[in-house]
């Protein structure tokens, strides 16, 4: 009795370390994510002439990902993938997403620091479970030995640092997991983990401040803005996720060599730019976000931002989708705020929200962030943007379906169970009679 006491106090005080400590390796990860990428930003505004360099940078993460032995189609949002499947999480991850995440912002690719952090904090997160040696606080006989828990603990945490919103981190953590059992049995250790991560955060030098945004009283104007923003997100967030899950399924059954891939789509992203001055659209987006919430944004400059990110992250470039995703939804939500006579700053705010739920699958951490990141009044608002933006678009995201996939599985299971169990109790075939479908049944053999 008093060593299963000891052992459940000494899994107690793990659990307690593992997440203080998680939550920390998501803050730094977080800082030197945004940091490194804000330094790759002031790169290639200083030196425009960068953007000539997309084809050769673009190889050059194809190399250092073989180089790590890493797999050549992944991402750093990939990660995800893992904690699904209760994978570990690659230790070379985190090294290699930084530098080509650095890369592709370096030439001017579309992308962001979010699923970068991710990475790194996930896979930090995941070898300090190992070193922590955290096990089932239920018992040396648990049934569960899964591990992926430890990683989610760090996407929580680099979410939280990122947008100093622990709440939201927490719920989209365990959205992204589709409400895995062995996270949700696992989350005063999520919550310890982002909330840690949100106070050491606090004097750090990163992450993403989203501007502030006017929070309109109860009307009829400020509801149809926000029903408007969901619908238009619903459509726009299926056509971004459709596209970026085409162009990442032709990168990797392409025959072609995926360093010569990736150059073609940089020269292709070089030209665009060039061609049409697109030169603003670059990088994570976190400009065009003060252009939408003051109203200085063009009313199509959400699908040119599209455009590029998708075509960024589906040749064969590294970077986040998060942040680019939320600088789409506000530019397409202050797009919408004109028919309506709404606040350009509001209208980003829920467009934000409503995009980032279509496309990444996760509409209660979008009405978390709206309420940490806008203030709690924003959070009806928002969720009324959510609502039609989820449930009218399509089940692809960013980082592949949501919830209903999970759904669609267990009921999968459901119907094998059955027609086993079915199976189990007919009589056994006669020879000569014919089955259900008016097939003959196959005569069985004896030895």
């Amino acid at each position: 009795m008093r060593r299963a006491a000891s052992r459940l106090t000494g899994q107690l005080a793990r659990h307690a370390v593992f997440a203080l400590a998680a939550g920390a390796a998501g803050a730094l990860a977080a800082a030197l994510a945004t940091l490194a990428l804000a330094a790759a930003s002031s790169l290639s505004a200083r030196f425009p002439w960068l953007v000539f360099a997309l084809p050769a940078l673009g190889a050059a993460s194809i190399g250092i990902f073989r180089l790590l032995r890493l797999p050549l189609g992944a991402q750093p949002g990939s990660v995800v993938e893992d904690v699904r499947d209760d994978d570990p999480v690659p230790l070379a991850l985190a090294p290699a997403a930084l530098a080509c995440t650095f890369l592709t912002v370096l030439g001017g690719g579309s992308a962001g620091a979010t699923a970068t952090a991710l990475a790194m904090s996930s896979s930090a997160a995941s070898g300090l479970g190992r070193l922590v040696r955290v096990e089932p606080i239920a018992g040396r006989g648990a049934r569960e030995a899964r591990r992926g828990w430890t990683a989610a603990c760090g996407m929580a945490a680099a979410f939280s640092a990122l947008f100093a919103a622990p709440l939201a981190g927490v719920a989209f953590a365990l959205e992204l997991v589709r409400f895995d059992g062995a996270v949700a049995r696992r989350l005063p250790a999520v919550l310890a983990a982002s909330f840690a991560a949100w106070l050491v955060a606090l004097p750090l030098s990163g992450g993403y401040a989203l501007p502030e945004a006017a929070i309109p009283d109860a009307s009829w104007s400020a509801g149809a803005l926000c029903v408007l923003a969901g619908v238009a997100s619903a459509v726009a967030g299926t056509a971004f996720g459709w596209s970026l899950r085409a162009l990442r399924r032709a990168f990797r059954r392409t025959r072609a060599h995926p360093a010569l891939v990736a150059a073609a789509g940089g020269a292709l992203l070089c030209a665009l730019v060039l061609a049409f001055g697109w030169q603003r659209f670059e990088g994570s987006g976190l400009a065009l976000l003060d252009d939408a919430f003051s109203g200085k944004a063009g009313t199509f400059d959400f699908a040119v931002k599209a455009l590029l990110t998708a075509l960024t992250l589906g040749v064969g470039f590294k970077g986040g989708e998060v942040m680019p995703a939320l600088s789409v939804g506000a530019l397409l939500g202050a797009s919408c705020a004109g028919p309506v006579g709404a606040a350009p700053s509001f209208a980003a705010a829920m467009g934000a929200a409503a995009f980032f739920a279509a496309a990444a699958r996760c509409p209660l951490a979008a009405v978390l962030l709206s309420a940490e990141a806008f203030g709690w009044a924003a959070a009806p608002w928002a969720a009324l943007a959510v609502l039609p933006a989820y449930l009218l678009s399509a089940d692809v995201g960013m980082f592949g379906r949501g919830i209903t996939a999970l759904k669609d599985r267990k009921r999968r299971k459901g119907r094998r169970a059955e027609d086993g169990a079915a199976a189990k109790d007919e009589p056994p075939a006669r020879h000569g009679a014919h089955s259900e479908h008016g097939e003959n049944d196959e005569p069985s053999r004896r030895r």
